[in-house]
């Protein structure tokens, strides 16, 4: 149910109604303790802004894991304007983001940054060019193509191929209060399919036909920008979550926003779009910068490196699983078949059945497709 992640031909309504039957779990420890070390400084029912260094801010989202995702944003403060790092789903959760950097500054937002081309990202583009006329969106090179040709074919399809459909049956379960085996929904549960109907409704705001910003600066290779002494570098790794991610990397205060080559708890990967095969590298190159602070695309403020390790396992394990096979001229469906992911699934997911559940959603099909697409192009 994330925008724009995957073809979007492939979510039928049959789709949904699979992941409903996948929809049976049970509670789990929640990882939002990490904000306790964190200055906030604003707070709403649906994010939290914190300060993470001088002049440097995040508004991050507090939902909790569920098929549905929302996109967290830096503010970058400088002297004479602010560099915002991403935007969000729709025009209205774009609007709630820069009224709380409203009362941080009063300062003009000089540049949008997106990490990569998802909706999620993307769509509140609108809101900062219709509040700060001049304001410049950068982004990779292969954003820009993107959202002009497949971004639109996907968005429309997309929204005919039963989102609506989907979010009613995630009201029915909330209603009767019962999972798909008949049990009370679990605590957990109930706020995973609240915290999906409102992401969703949001989704729904968007018109099929909507024409998000495009980019006005495309980057081939890493730029920097400056705001007095502060230096902002945009380097572009190695594709991994797409092909056009790029990272934002402070040196000086030792943090990076990651886009979603991070994601926690459970990365979103799309079995056409990203890059397995590339994705381990990639982490590693962001893992080489040293950060002492790391912001994820969805998920909390991270302080040392751990999760990222255990991503570039993940990545790791099924690139080197996918070109064993591959290498025998086995076909994709061979080799979803031999693949052994347990331990990972289980590090991963734990005892948490809705984590388990997006593990096989977003991980266990796409990861294993996306690795085959990359051994057979580059072998």
């Amino acid at each position: 149910m994330r925008p724009g992640l995957v073809e979007a031909s492939a979510l039928t309504t049959l789709h949904w109604f699979e992941v409903l039957r996948c929809f049976s779990f049970a509670p789990s420890c929640s990882c939002w303790s990490f904000y306790l070390s964190q200055s906030l400084l604003g707070q709403s029912a649906k994010f939290e802004v914190v300060r993470l260094a001088d002049g440097v801010y995040a508004a991050m989202r507090k939902d909790p894991p569920g098929f549905a995702v929302e996109s967290n944003s830096v503010f970058i403060v400088g002297d004479d304007g602010v560099i915002v790092v991403d935007a969000q789903s729709n025009i209205g959760a774009t609007k709630e983001v820069l009224a709380a950097l409203g009362k941080l500054t009063s300062k003009p937002v000089r540049y949008v940054v997106n990490t990569h081309w998802h909706d999620d990202h993307i769509i509140g583009n609108q809101v900062y060019r219709d509040a700060f006329p001049g304001v410049e969106f950068i982004a990779h090179t292969n954003v820009r193509p993107y959202l002009l040709t497949k971004g639109v074919s996907n968005r429309k399809q997309w929204h005919e191929s039963g989102l609506t459909q989907f979010i009613e049956q995630l009201r029915g379960i909330v209603k009767s209060n019962k999972n798909s085996k008949g049990e009370p929904l679990t605590e957990e549960q109930r706020a995973s399919l609240l915290s999906d109907i409102s992401l969703g409704e949001g989704y729904l705001t968007v018109p099929p036909d909507f024409q998000p910003v495009l980019p006005t600066i495309a980057i081939e290779n890493q730029i920097t920008l400056y705001q007095g002494s502060r230096v902002i570098e945009i380097p572009l790794p190695r594709a991994g979550h797409t092909s056009g991610d790029l990272i934002v990397h402070l040196p000086q205060e030792q943090i990076v926003v990651a886009g979603d080559l991070v994601v926690w708890p459970i990365p979103l990967i799309g079995g056409d779009q990203s890059h397995v095969g590339d994705w381990g590298a990639t982490l590693e190159k962001l893992r080489a910068l040293n950060p002492t602070t790391i912001v994820p695309g969805h998920g909390p403020v991270m302080h040392d490196d751990s999760y990222v390790q255990l991503l570039v396992r993940l990545m790791t394990s099924v690139k080197q699983q996918v070109e064993s096979a591959t290498k025998h001229g086995e076909t994709l469906e061979q080799v979803q078949n031999k693949m052994n992911l347990a331990d990972l699934r289980k590090v991963f997911a734990g005892d948490s059945k809705v984590r388990d559940t997006l593990f096989s959603v977003y991980v266990a099909g796409p990861a294993v497709e996306s690795a085959f697409h990359d051994a057979k192009e580059h072998p």
